[in-house]
């Protein structure tokens, strides 16, 4: 059975100690939430870190920011992959203190993971600003992902905060103050057979599409019957959607019934 325990008891420092100063090899994995990562050792030596997408020793400087909380296993002589790193107990302190400094320095300018983020009003590209490539990434996606949340889905977490940290501080990024649901909520509307602006498109009442859009991962487009739509916004439908007679016959509905509407993923 391997080691296992909860890092509410131990912080992900001592565990790593713990495997280092033992000169054990084989793999340690980290559970937070919907996080995983894994650390192979060789001899008591940190030799691959994988955590998410990113491997190696960005991946370390990651986990020892990113678990403040979860569970941990370790499984003694797990094969290891091929070394990418080797970091042993003298290098893992100054990796450690390195990035719990720079966490700390972000928290009072991070915001919650649910507040709504907006561009500067001003922003101007005649002069542009020295920014990483996943800044501008961050950039481009803030009007639709307008949360850490969801800027972080599918990416290291402490790296999109890194990032984030220097667009807040230069005001390129401002917080609002709202927070907005992480998820977004389907409705049930009775259908209306007539025409649409696009043909694959559905018309849905503003009020309903103005929720979504303030959820920061609306795409503008709906799942009805099985099939994805663009969405567009009409005021004064109430719980109507409005579909066009080739849209009706694609999901089998029929004019008055009720269907269940879904922004798409």
């Amino acid at each position: 059975m391997p080691l296992a325990g909860d890092l509410s008891g131990f912080n992900v420092d001592e565990v790593i100690l713990f495997i280092m100063r033992g000169g054990k090899s084989g793999r340690l994995v980290l559970k937070h939430d919907a996080a995983e990562s894994s650390l192979y050792f060789d001899a008591g030596a940190i030799v691959d870190v994988i955590h998410g997408r990113v491997h190696g020793p960005e991946a370390l400087a990651s986990v020892l920011a990113a678990f403040a909380a979860g569970q941990f296993a370790f499984y003694e002589d797990e094969q290891t992959p091929a070394p990418s790193m080797h970091v042993d107990e003298s290098q893992l302190s100054s990796l450690a203190q390195q990035a719990h400094i720079e966490t700390d320095t972000m928290a009072p300018v991070l915001p919650d993971v649910d507040e709504k983020l907006t561009l500067m009003l001003m922003l101007s590209f005649a002069d542009p600003p020295s920014l990483t490539p996943l800044q501008w990434l961050l950039l481009a996606q803030i009007p639709q992902r307008r949360t850490l949340r969801h800027l972080s889905e599918g990416r290291d977490p402490f790296a999109v905060k890194k990032a984030l940290s220097p667009l807040l501080l230069s005001g390129l990024v401002q917080r609002t103050g709202q927070i907005v649901s992480p998820g977004i909520a389907g409705v049930r509307l009775a259908v209306v057979k007539g025409y649409t602006r696009q043909e694959e498109a559905v018309e849905l009442d503003q009020e309903i599409v103005t929720g979504w859009r303030e959820s920061g991962v609306f795409v503008e487009k709906v799942l009805v019957g099985g099939h994805v739509f663009t969405a567009l916004a009409r005021q004064g439908f109430g719980e109507s959607i409005v579909m066009s007679v080739p849209a009706c016959r694609l999901c089998g509905v029929r004019d008055t019934q009720e269907v269940d509407v879904t922004p798409a993923p």
